[in-house]
């Protein structure tokens, strides 16, 4: 029996119809089902259109990073070298070396042949750590598999652990450390550098923009085993190294004023010291050095610690005097007989004399004549003369810690304008006495002191040189001249003696002042800072030294204490090669060498010197041909003989001592002809330097225009014998027993 529908229900009209009248396909929930898919698929083409047009490049860019491994390259930082190229600090690869125990596996290097056994890693790592030079018991940690995780100690040259690259769980890790290969002195010049490339202090932290460098970077692309592989579509960005920084410190100077400064601090019993040499031709600093509680100090004392002076401070008060015409040199000036009354106060002289001369007062450092002299002076041109000298202001070097000093706006009493004139009341550095005397060393120009010679970039431009510059004329040319006169008096004769050397004329200024102890407002008993500043040599210097020790026991006046450093210091730097000086200049500035007299022999003595002589001529051989002259650029070798003893020259053995005082009256005239050479290049003969003391040698050698390298050895020789010819200029090497 067949089923319809009815014939007035129109909703269904021409739709299929299931037994019992109802519709087959529901068309309301067709239309849902059909609008849904519409919308589904809408969605998922509004998803692409977002993906592939408006987050494409975020999605670009997450693929990179999934697959593509970016590191920032550290650049090594630029080297500091001393003003001869000698490197100070440098950057230097190295690597750490770390271990994973339980992942060391047998391995088969990059390159072996196809087919060939797997090499052991543990014998690999075992073999290598035992050429390292590894201790055992950090090899036996390294070979314990239940381990995850070791650390050697040390870091390596990339050529000492090549052979562990490539092992499983071994890790080279590459590290770029600063090396210091500098005198202690000056460690706190250079200023430190973290891991992390951070500077602490100092030329690191003051020039960082220049020593850092340009960051680098490198890409590789990674693998589905998270290996790296490279590849030329990613192109890294060489790391740029930073510039090279030259000092105007001189390291063979620097390691003399330190060892000098250790000796003096030792000799003395101080508690410490400072030293500084500065260039008056260009104020170029080329040695600082510091020393506390006997042992170096990593801050850099003569910048960064100002104390009173005392009286090396009385040539700059006396010069401004002299300028404004209110003293002369020869003018006599009453000293009242060593003790005189000013402000209540007593000030004593520790060479008592009723008057003197302006130069005896600073011949003999009277208290009493100085500040006489410095009362002729308003309590303005007083400061106004401190002030332009330098004190009470900053250098301008490039270190952070420097200490201006001390200097006072004149409200003054009148004690405050009397102590200013002997170097209390103020404070200075020894830095700034140091740059003051350069002043008076070139005819009256204050010079901007110079730590850095120049810079370089890495393609090796000079980016930066130092070149003179003038601050301020300080004084008159002449009475600068008058001043170098004055304070050479004070070393020949008067209270610095112990700074006078036997071959050149030194000058220089002492001073011995009273220290106040810290926390205490009073000064201290027997604490004393104890200065000499002193200028090489005296008619043309070429060094200013200012030596501070901080109390000596026993003997404390500076120029005896601090004069005899200046004294050991110089003699150093003269026989070293790398020390700065013209040779030439010094040459002919040079006192004439020492001889000694013969002794008078008695009439007996005489008549057996002659029968000797003539005996002797008669047994002697016919002399040898000549030898022909030699020209020879190279270093020679000639022995320097021990001296005679005093015994021996004392001896009454006329031939022996007039021979040696002919030798060295020879010696003087051959030094005199070289000073007047017109081309220092032309061969001459090397001079006898037999029976002569090692400064003398060196002088002579030099004078003969020739450098001098010591040499300290066992036996006494000459290779060759005296006269051989060699090119001016050339090294001669000077044999002597200790």
């Amino acid at each position: 029996m067949t089923a319809y529908s009815s014939p007035s229900d129109d909703s269904h009209a021409g739709t299929p119809a299931m037994p019992g009248g109802r519709a087959l396909v529901n068309r309301t929930r067709a239309i849902v089902v059909h609008a849904s898919l519409v919308v589904v698929a809408l969605a998922i083409l509004a998803k692409a259109v977002k993906l592939q047009l408006v987050d494409s490049r975020f999605w670009a860019n997450a693929a990179v990073e999934q697959q593509v491994r970016e590191r920032s390259v550290t650049p090594p930082r630029g080297a500091i070298l001393d003003a001869s190229g000698n490197v100070l600090v440098e950057s230097r690869e190295l690597m750490q070396v770390t271990f994973s125990p339980n992942n060391i596996k047998p391995f088969r290097k990059r390159g072996a042949k196809r087919g060939s056994p797997p090499l052991s890693g543990r014998r690999v790592v075992r073999d290598g750590l035992k050429s390292l030079g590894v201790h055992d018991t950090i090899i036996r940690r390294v070979m314990d598999s239940t381990r995850k995780w070791v650390e050697l100690p040390k870091l390596y040259a990339p050529r000492e652990v090549e052979r562990f690259a490539g092992v499983p769980g071994v890790t080279l890790k590459r590290l770029l450390k600063r090396t210091v290969s500098a005198p202690l002195g000056i460690a706190g010049i250079l200023g430190t550098v973290r891991d992390e490339n951070t500077p602490i202090g100092g030329i690191e932290l003051e020039l960082d923009a220049v020593l850092r460098g340009v960051d680098g970077r490198s890409a590789r692309l990674r693998d589905g085993r998270g290996g790296e592989l490279e590849t030329p579509a990613l192109a890294g960005l060489d790391a740029r190294p930073g510039h090279t920084v030259s000092l105007t410190i001189i390291k063979s100077l620097q390691e003399i004023a330190e060892r000098g400064l250790m000796n003096g601090v030792s000799e003395t019993g101080a508690s410490g010291g400072d030293v500084v040499i500065m260039d008056p031709r260009d104020g170029a600093v080329l040695a600082l050095a510091g020393v506390r509680n006997r042992k170096p100090s990593f801050t850099v004392t003569p910048l960064a610690e100002a104390y009173e002076p005392g009286s090396v401070m009385k040539p700059f008060v006396v010069s401004r005097a002299m300028d404004l015409q209110r003293a002369t040199p020869d003018e006599m000036i009453n000293t009242e007989g060593g003790k005189f009354r000013i402000a209540g106060r007593d000030v004593v002289d520790e060479h008592k004399a009723p008057f003197m001369s302006l130069r005896n007062v600073m011949r003999w450092s009277s208290n009493i004549g100085a500040i006489k002299v410095a009362m002729r002076l308003s309590e303005r041109e007083e400061y106004e003369a401190l002030r332009d000298f330098g004190f009470g202001t900053y250098s301008g070097l490039p270190y952070p810690a420097e200490s201006r000093g001390r200097l006072e706006a004149p409200k003054w009493h009148p004690q405050v304008q009397s102590s200013m004139a002997m170097g209390y009341g103020m404070m200075a550095t020894p830095l700034q006495i140091a740059a003051a005397y350069v002043s008076i060393a070139n005819g009256g120009e204050l010079l901007q002191p110079a730590l850095i010679r120049e810079i370089r970039d890495p393609d090796g431009r000079v980016v930066f040189a130092h070149s003179r510059t003038v601050l301020r004329r300080v004084m008159e040319p002449g009475t600068a001249a008058t001043m170098r006169v004055m304070l050479e008096s004070v070393v020949d004769s008067g209270t610095a003696v112990a700074a006078d050397l036997a071959t050149y004329d030194v000058a220089g200024k002492s001073g011995t002042a009273r220290r106040k102890a810290e926390g205490q407002k009073g000064y201290g008993r027997l604490l004393y800072n104890s200065t000499f500043a002193g200028m090489f040599p005296a008619q043309a210097p070429q060094y200013v030294l200012v030596v501070r020790l901080v109390d000596p026991q026993g003997k404390i006046f500076g120029g005896t204490v601090a004069g005899g450093v200046v004294n050991t210091i110089l003699q150093d730097a003269l026989a070293t090669r790398d020390a700065s000086f013209d040779r030439r200049a010094l040459a002919a500035v040079a006192k004439p060498l020492p001889t000694k007299p013969a002794k008078p022999l008695s009439p007996k003595a005489m008549l057996a010197a002659a029968r000797d002589t003539a005996r002797f001529d008669s047994l002697r051989a016919p002399a040898p041909p000549p030898a022909p002259a030699v020209v020879a650029p190279s270093r020679v070798i000639v022995a320097l003989p021990l001296r005679a003893s005093s015994a021996r020259d004392d001896a009454p053995a006329a031939g022996r001592s007039n021979a040696l005082t002919d030798k060295r009256r020879a010696i003087a005239v051959t030094a005199t002809d070289a000073r007047g050479d017109s081309n220092r290049h032309e061969p001459r003969a090397v001079p006898s330097v037999y029976g002569l003391n090692v400064r003398e040698a060196v002088r002579a050698l030099q004078m003969s225009g020739f450098n001098v390298s010591i040499a300290y050895t066992g036996t006494a020789r000459t290779r060759p014998a005296a006269g051989t010819m060699l090119r001016g200029g050339a090294t001669v090497v000077l044999e002597a027993s200790r």
